[in-house]
């Protein structure tokens, strides 16, 4: 479909934010995306049926004015990616999933999800140093206690009461989450799960039990992201009888720098994990790396590593939060040693991107104190040293 407005997500497909509530999907304006009731309160996956979220005035409302060539106001994000030329997400969700037979003309009633994206609260055994308690349990009383104190992340402070929320994030223990899933399980051809670290919600063996006994489980893919630290056998067990499983393995080096990246990632963990993936002839693998000032002098270490194991789908995210820790912060001469290194590599998938995004600004004078902020206060915090796995450093560094 070439239509400028139309997305087919809401017609098929059905998301949650990390506090189970509804919205119309990932990329939608946070704030203005949730799903409500009659009386304006938002819908949630433990509380709501199915049924009453996609015939609610928000869904039935929103179909119309996608219909009608309208551009939602929940969904702007997306136009004004494509405004500034950039693919959004909405053309590349109906280039992947409109069909003839997703039924456009009906805005009620018929629930035909084909898609769900499920986040599955903070629920985390890591603490990226990127990271935040919004997405890891972990971190919640670090942030309050370094974080917070330090005033590192400007305008993040989280008070006592959303302390309390984030440190018990367990909506989807309710069994209500996936009996409310079985129910439309007939025409689910994808399930999206992330966190947190979802492959900790064990709850979702409920729903896998169901897809098993009724024979739907072979029609149906199943996406993650992970860490990689923790893939039970009881899961593996589970995949093995899906039609694919796709993962989306985060990893951002390779050895120590891997765990103080990643707190406390274990990298033996992660080499034995991703020898079971490769086992199992449903799995498909894809390596996401989060490109920060940490990591970025050993990306060559990754790709090397990579490349050892004979595998080659790496993909590359650039991290813009905490600003301190973008790539822009480092000093000339480590980002000049950064592209020699990654020389032998300038081939793969966004290395030239990434390099030309890095040189496009310099922010060395405006953060660098900002982010040895940032790292001294955590290196504190968990006993660790910034220039014990990156020596490249030492030279500009006051300790």
């Amino acid at each position: 479909m070439n239509s400028k407005t139309f997305c087919v997500l809401p017609f098929m497909h059905l998301a949650t934010n990390a506090s189970g509530n509804y919205r119309v999907c990932c990329n939608s304006t946070p704030g203005k995306n949730q799903i409500v009731d009659s009386k304006g309160h938002s819908m949630n996956l433990a509380k709501h049926n199915i049924e009453d979220v996609w015939n609610s005035d928000t869904y039935t409302t929103i179909r119309k004015q996608l219909l009608n060539n309208e551009r939602p106001a929940m969904c702007q994000r997306c136009f004004s990616e494509e405004d500034a030329g950039v693919k959004s997400s909405r053309q590349s969700f109906n280039e992947g999933w409109y069909r003839e037979d997703v039924d456009l003309s009906v805005i009620q009633d018929k629930i035909d999800v084909r898609y769900i994206d499920l986040r599955l609260g903070n629920l985390c055994n890591l603490k990226c140093r990127m990271c935040n308690p919004y997405a890891s349990s972990m971190w919640v009383k670090e942030w309050n206690e370094v974080v917070n104190t330090a005033e590192l992340v400007p305008n993040e402070k989280i008070d006592e009461s959303e302390t309390k929320r984030l440190s018990k994030m367990d909506w989807f223990e309710n069994p209500k989450v996936w009996e409310n899933i079985a129910k439309i399980a007939d025409s689910i051809e994808e399930i999206y799960l992330t966190g947190g670290e979802p492959t900790l919600a064990i709850k979702q063996y409920d729903l896998f039990e169901y897809l098993h006994k009724h024979n739907l489980s072979k029609k149906i893919r199943l996406k993650y992201n992970t860490n990689l630290t923790n893939i039970p056998d009881t899961m593996l067990e589970h995949w093995k009888k899906f039609k694919t499983i796709k993962i989306n393995a985060s990893i951002d080096a390779v050895g120590e720098l891997d765990r103080y990246v990643r707190y406390p990632s274990a990298w033996h963990k992660i080499e034995e994990n991703f020898q079971k993936l490769k086992q199992l002839d449903n799995v498909r693998l894809q390596i996401h790396s989060t490109i920060q000032t940490y990591n970025l002098l050993a990306l060559d270490k990754l790709y090397e590593w990579t490349d050892s194991i004979k595998f080659t789908d790496v993909y590359l995210n650039i991290l813009n939060h905490p600003k301190c820790l973008n790539i822009k912060v480092l000093p000339n001469e480590l980002k000049q040693e950064a592209i020699k290194r990654l020389q032998p590599f300038a081939d793969r998938t966004k290395v030239k991107q990434m390099i030309d995004y890095m040189k496009s600004e310099n922010w060395y004078d405006s953060l660098w104190n900002d982010f040895m902020d940032y790292t001294n206060t955590l290196d504190k915090s968990r006993n660790e040293n910034i220039l014990e796995v990156v020596p490249e450093f030492k030279e500009y560094w006051n300790v």
